[in-house]
């Protein structure tokens, strides 16, 4: 069927190549660009997003978990593909045949993975995960519970090829001098276990650390590959970053008028009547709710731009549709484009509003919205999830 103008994203592959072009401009000339796509490469679309990273020149591209790897091989995408989370060690044979590289946080997990794999010719190309002080997962790299030799025991293992080395920084995008501080202490941690590494023989290809906050502030520690997540999308991690690159956002969020009514004074307006006009307005129903990932909790909270101008939600947001007051836009008419996110309607305020960050407000678009892909000005792909 033809594309559905109820609520849909418009993606700038123009902005998404700006926003690269940025990134490499900023980091040192041979650093390797990781694209990291993600949980459908932030609510943009993984498969096309990707096409459009490799084109632009990555080196390499990053997904949570093996699914995610998946739909980027059927895609018809041969990058370099990095796996950040945990994959059971069944699927090991599986990882190769696709030509993925997996992450490895523990010598119980190296030797799960390698055990899978023993009776065979194969090998699983990996890279060494290390906490530095994230405490999240990875090889204790610091500190009484360091853990080094554990770390060159399991790089060591005959069906694993340690071709990186990585950990990731927790504030790199702070310039508050206690977080400064612990951001330059967890570099030095990452260099000195490479160093006992590279001591004892194991020297990786790849080392990286930067995510978008250190590829922002410390370009320095660039190393071999940068990891830029919400920067490529053209929006900053921080407040404490918004002054080093002009970045562009990407996606655009749009939704349609499917009625507009004359509603009396005192009439309450949606569930919980949680809102009463004070004199009598007219009233525009949009079509977009929760269910599309606009969230509940911006109910009588938020303004979306209707002809040029701001109008209120009104009432609490429906799972398919929510209400606008269009009482100042008399020509405002059944079928008008309304702007959810784009231009002065930034996702940063939107996350502002809902006590979040805008990662979390771009993953929460719902998969039945569908996303364009313009280039040079015109639309170059449309993807749709469920038709």
């Amino acid at each position: 069927m033809k594309l559905l103008k109820r609520t849909w994203a418009d993606v700038s592959l123009d902005h998404l190549a700006y926003n690269y072009s940025q990134i490499k401009s900023h980091i040192p000339e041979n650093c390797k660009f990781l694209g990291v796509i993600k949980a459908d490469a932030y609510g943009h679309g993984a498969v096309p997003v990707s096409h459009a990273l490799v084109d632009l020149g990555a080196g390499y591209l990053a997904v949570s978990n093996l699914e995610e790897a998946v739909q980027i091989r059927r895609g018809g995408i041969r990058a370099p593909l990095l796996i950040l989370g945990y994959t059971p060690p069944m699927y090991a044979e599986n990882m190769i045949y696709l030509d993925l590289t997996q992450e490895i946080h523990s010598l119980e997990y190296a030797k799960q993975l390698n055990d899978a794999l023993s009776g065979t010719n194969f090998i699983l190309n990996v890279h060494l995960k290390l906490d530095t002080g994230m405490t999240r997962i990875g090889f204790t790299a610091y500190g009484e519970e360091a853990d080094l030799a554990a770390l060159l025991e399991a790089a060591r293992l005959p069906h694993l090829h340690v071709e990186g080395a990585f950990m990731h920084f927790c504030v790199a995008d702070s310039r508050d001098p206690k977080d400064v501080d612990f951001t330059r202490l967890q570099y030095r941690r990452f260099r000195e276990a490479l160093d006992y590494l590279a001591e004892n023989g194991v020297k990786p290809e790849i080392c990286h650390c930067c995510n978008s906050g250190a590829t922002l502030l410390y370009p320095e520690y660039a190393m071999d590959m940068v990891r830029p997540g919400i920067m490529t999308y053209g929006l900053y991690p921080s407040e404490d970053t918004r002054d080093i690159l002009d970045l562009q956002p990407v996606l655009s969020l749009y939704t349609t008028v499917s009625q507009i009514r004359v509603i009396p004074a005192g009439t309450a307006v949606s569930y919980g009547r949680t809102y009463t006009t004070p004199s009598e307005r007219r009233i525009a129903v949009l079509s977009i709710g929760y269910a599309d990932g606009l969230s509940r909790s911006l109910s009588d909270r938020v303004c979306f731009l209707l002809r040029d101008r701001l109008v209120p939600v009104v009432g609490r947001i429906c799972m398919d549709m929510c209400m606008v007051d269009v009482t100042e836009v008399p020509e405002a008419q059944v079928g008008d484009e309304v702007t959810i996110l784009g231009g002065d309607l930034t996702c940063d305020a939107l996350a502002q509003k809902l006590d979040t960050i805008s990662y979390e407000v771009l993953c929460s678009i719902n998969k039945r919205i569908p996303r364009i892909y313009l280039q040079n000005g015109r639309a170059s792909e449309i993807l749709q999830y469920i038709v």
